[in-house]
């Protein structure tokens, strides 16, 4: 009965931390707003323009990335990245209900 228990405690916290690391990768304007501009279509990091440099942009796009938000494909030299995650998609439409 302890095993089960601990098992069921561990797959939790397990299955918790990768629902903290999605909601820190989005509590982020750069990253709300990088999001904002692959909601609807796949496009070339080079054209994704946030007011940020280009290296920062890039750095926000790997988190993204990591916590399987986006996901990327390589075109020559150019990376396409598109939203994955319908979650992400619902709780977009979830933020934009909240007034400021």
């Amino acid at each position: 009965f302890f095993l089960v228990n601990y098992l069921n405690i561990g797959n939790y916290r397990y299955c918790m931390k990768n629902k903290i690391k999605f909601l820190k990768a989005l509590a982020n304007e750069t990253r709300i707003k990088i999001i904002q501009h692959l909601i609807d279509e796949e496009k070339c990091a080079c054209t994704i323009d946030v007011g940020k440099a280009q290296s920062t942009v890039s750095e926000h796009l790997k988190i993204l990335e990591d916590v399987g938000i986006l996901e990327s494909r390589r075109v020559g030299t150019n990376i396409w990245y598109r939203v994955k995650s319908k979650e992400t998609k619902k709780i977009l439409k979830v933020l934009e209900g909240i007034e400021e």
